[in-house]
């Protein structure tokens, strides 16, 4: 199962809290845009976001 680590900022107490939410709330969405289930699991100032299979490969468009 794939993951990825979301880190708070240097911040300490709420203002770090908001920090990390904020941020795993924006991971989160992006990941659901191409996976079914997102699990995340916080820890001291840092959240693991856990997703099923492969996030499909990007287009990357570039001018001409």
């Amino acid at each position: 199962m794939p993951v990825v680590t979301v880190r708070a900022s240097s911040k300490q107490g709420p203002a770090q809290l908001d920090t990390l939410v904020r941020k795993v709330t924006q991971k989160t969405s992006g990941l659901l845009e191409e996976n079914d289930r997102v699990l995340v699991v916080y820890g001291e100032g840092r959240a693991n976001l856990y997703y099923e299979g492969e996030p499909r490969p990007r287009t990357v468009s570039r001018p001409a």
